[in-house]
Order: structure tokens, then sequence, then C-alpha cells
């Protein structure tokens, strides 16, 4: 089950890579077709699923998840942007330009160590969204220990509470960080597994398989045409649309699936598989070719040229299944028989149960 999940996150990892091209639709509409908050909703939902019949270690199965190729495509874009600068020690005393007056090694270590940079990016730019996975997974790890079948409400809870408190009480920059909005995304995806489990079983399953699809396609549609319709609206009406959109993407794909549709082409599950290593690589996959390109080829950059910005996704996409296959899920296999001798550990393929699959973040 969930192998439309699978898809989901190969087609937000995809849409990270066009919007980080530059390239933007008529009316310069630029857009990442919803994919860090789609990848934020499936992260609510997924930490529920897997934890419904047991949590055992769910912290450093987390971490064991995202960290390592973290950190290894941070050491990799170090390694492109100062070269053998590295091994000079004056290369990490001093701060990097444009993005703070700490040097470099302290710099390096919050982005490594998952801590909060006020509005500046990690090392690696997409490594923001991983500060927030991992803030959600010590508040989930924190109810699961006060209860594992309550854990998705008192994670609910503490959101909201910490949300409001950020907005009414604390004007610290820490609170300001931690009530982002992007937050949201996950008490979405903790409404949706409740809402699968209440309405999916007496739902109409060939309505449903319809009515899912045609949402789906709605909402991914409605960023070739942005313009006209962003532009109909007020702003209001604009930011909850855009807010509802992966929520819907998500909890449709959830319920058709239930249904009956399931989503099994294996290119389509390979792409949602390597999902995780396409959106770390992609930045350091755009560093090289953008120096490539001004250095020697002289091409059309992919912000001009429609041509040259479906290379860059098909390259960074390629580059990012070669990375998980080679590199990921080798990784993941040693690290997890190290924790859990004996075990036989199952990292890809096409479904998705509670031990199986695991979360990819964003």
């Amino acid at each position: 089950m969930l192998s439309n999940l699978q898809v989901l996150r190969g087609i937000a990892a995809l849409g990270v890579v066009f919007f980080h091209t530059g390239y933007k639709f008529a009316g310069d509409w630029h857009t990442e077709f919803f994919g860090v908050s789609t990848f934020f909703v499936i992260s609510g939902f997924i930490m529920c699923f897997i934890t419904r019949k047991g949590a055992d270690d769910f912290l450093a199965k987390r971490l064991e998840r995202i960290a390592p190729l973290y950190w290894l495509c941070t050491a990799v874009l170090l390694v492109v942007m100062f070269g053998s600068a590295l091994l000079e020690a004056a290369t990490w005393a001093k701060p990097l330009d444009g993005r703070s007056s700490e040097p470099l090694w302290a710099y390096v270590g919050r982005s490594l160590m998952f801590a909060p940079i006020g509005d500046k990016y990690p090392i690696l730019n997409v490594g923001w969204s991983l500060n927030y996975e991992v803030y959600f997974y010590l508040i989930f790890a924190a109810a699961l220990a006060i209860s594992r079948r309550l854990a998705p409400l008192i994670v609910v809870g503490c959101l909201v509470a910490l949300n409001y408190a950020a907005a009414a009480v604390c004007t610290a920059a820490a609170c300001h960080y931690l009530s982002f909005d992007y937050t949201q995304f996950f008490i979405a995806g903790i409404a949706i597994f409740y809402a699968l489990q209440v309405f999916a079983p007496a739902a109409p399953q060939r309505s449903i398989v319809w009515i899912g699809a045609a949402l789906v396609t709605l909402c991914y549609g409605s960023q070739f045409v942005g313009p006209l319709w962003a532009n109909s609206v007020t702003p209001s009406v604009y930011m909850a649309l855009a807010a509802a959109a992966p929520v819907v993407i998500v909890a449709s794909a959830l319920f058709v699936e239930y249904a009956g549709g399931a989503i099994t082409w294996q290119p389509l599950i390979l792409i949602g598989d390597a999902s995780y290593a396409i959106y770390l690589t992609h930045p350091i996959v755009f560093e090289v070719m953008k120096t490539s390109n001004e250095r020697w080829l002289q091409l059309p950059t992919p912000e001009a040229s429609t041509m040259m910005m479906l290379c860059y996704v098909a390259i960074a996409g390629g580059a990012g299944i070669i990375v998980h296959l080679t590199i990921e899920n080798p990784l993941l296999r040693v690290i997890r028989r190290r924790r859990q001798p004996g075990i036989k550990t199952r990292v890809s393929g096409s479904g998705l149960d509670a031990v199986g699959r695991q979360h990819q973040a964003a």
C-alpha cells in the first residue's frame, strides 16, 4: 500500500528541482508544484502510519534515514565550492560570503546539526526543510514517550500551542523560526491519517478513484496557468487555495489507492524511491552545470530556455537516481545492519508498509 505516496514524493522532488532552474511560465509564474509542502504533509501522515503498531527506536531510525546522505552531500558541496582550499585553516576561520558573520566551521557545524540559522539557509540550501523535519521528529518522539496511541494528537496540540505562543506571546527569534507556516502541513498530514481510517472504508470506490484523480490533476494543472486564476481572486483566497492544494493532493492520492487505484509503474516508483537523493543532490548538480556552462559550453541558461530547463531537470533527476542506487541504498543497509545485526533490511521497492518503505524527507 501507499505506492501513490511514493509517486507524489517523486513529483514533489522534481517540482523543487524545476523551481530551482529559475524557469517561469507565462505571466512570470514561478512554481515548485507544491513540492516542499507536499513533503511535509506526507511526513505528517507517514509518522502516524509507521508508529501505529510500534515505535521502537523512532528517533534513531528517522535520523539514520536523513542524516548520513545529507552530511555526505554537504561535504561534497563544500569540496565543489572551495576545492583544495578546504585544507587551509584560514578557509574555515573566515565567514562565508553573503551568509553569516560567523566562521565557516561554525556555520557548517550548525548546518550539519540541523540547528536553526535564523533567516539564513544551511550550507546545502535545501537543508532548511530538514531542520523543520527534525523539529517535527523531536516533538513526535517526545509524544511517543508519553503515549504511542495518542502521540499524533499530542503532536498536534504541541504544534498549535507553539504556533499560538509565537504569534501572541513569544517574540524571540527561535519562536518565530519554529512557528513557520509550513509546520501546519505536518498537522494536515496527521489529520489525513485519521480521516483515512474513518471515511475510506465507507467511500464508494469507483467514484473515489475518479474524483481523487480529478482533484490531483486540477491542483497540479493550476500551476501551468497560475496567473489566470491567481489574479482572479483576492490574495487571501489565493493563499488559502495554495495552502489547501498539497493537502488535497496527498489526501486524494491516499483515498484513490485505498479504493484500488494504486500507481505501480516502476519508473515512477523509482523516482519516488530516489526523491530524497534527488532533493539533496540537485543543488550540487546545478552548481557543477552552471560552472561548466559559464567556463566552456556557453549554452542558454535554464531560465531562458525551455530545452535547457528540461535538460537540467532530467540530468538532476538522473543523477539523484544514480546516487540513490549506488550510494544511498548501500549506505542505509550498512547502517541498519550495524544497528541490528542479522536483520534483513529492505530499502526500496514499490510497496510501503509499517516498517518497509522508509520516509524520505523534503
